[in-house]
């Protein structure tokens, strides 16, 4: 739902107004300046958050930034980065919010504080938000990687090496605010009530719909080359 203006704003850009115009009326830079402002301060907002979904829906801020990177650079392996994260990130964020459903289901929490232990009694649901949050940080073997990679190629390609360095801060500002929940989820447990390893108690389509996510996020992430080919063939529709 979030994407579906991103799309339309392609078709207007770039089959309406075309890229050189976009170049000469500077509207091209000013998406740069406004994508790169949304990746540095939706990652920070992200970071300030201990409200699980708010952290999350402050960092769909900093991932629509990528997205408008790549449209900004104007080079095709960029735009098509961009155009491939739209689906990255879709996967990848739908997994987080399910996994902060499920949370709050499961144990009524809803603050990234108060975590504590819990990768013990919901291992299924935070493996997969592990995955989905390493994703967006950009790990390698993980689809968000693969358009964080691409970007960063964009970006040389377009000559304007220095958005390569934006890229490496974002996801170090990533890993800021989604390392903590993980860590405290798996590695902090209270030595006066030692935690024992039990499933969630989840209904099996809560948990399904995890796994499959999960492992859609690990697949296109390994093997990214639909999703890659789809998106290059729709960058060079649009910088013929």
């Amino acid at each position: 739902m979030v994407k579906v203006y991103i799309v339309a704003l392609l078709k207007f850009y770039f089959l309406i107004f075309g890229f050189e115009l976009l170049d000469q009326l500077l509207i091209r830079q000013l998406i740069l300046l406004m994508a790169s402002a949304a990746i540095v301060a939706g990652s920070m907002f992200a970071f300030a958050q201990l409200n699980l979904k708010r952290r999350l829906a402050y960092s769909s801020v900093a991932q629509i930034g990528y997205i408008f990177l790549g449209i900004g650079l104007g080079s095709t392996i960029g735009l098509a980065a961009g155009i491939l994260h739209i689906f990255n990130h879709a996967v990848m964020k739908t997994c987080l919010f399910l996994a902060a459903g499920a949370i709050y289901r499961q144990t009524g929490e809803k603050y990234v504080n108060r975590l504590q232990g819990i990768g013990y009694s919901m291992p299924l649901t935070m493996g997969a938000f592990s995955i989905a949050a390493l994703s967006m940080v950009g790990l390698p073997l993980l689809s968000g990687f693969i358009s964080k990679w691409y970007l960063a190629l964009g970006s040389i390609e377009a000559g304007m090496p220095m958005f390569v360095g934006l890229i490496i801060l974002s996801g170090l500002l990533n890993g800021s605010y989604f390392l903590p929940i993980i860590w405290q989820a798996f590695f902090v447990v209270d030595q006066h009530e030692p935690k024992t390893l039990t499933m969630d108690k989840l209904p099996f389509s809560m948990s399904a719909s995890l796994v499959v996510l999960a492992l859609v996020i690990i697949y296109f992430g390994v093997w990214p080359q639909l999703p890659l080919s789809l998106a290059l063939k729709a960058a060079n529709l649009f910088l013929p």
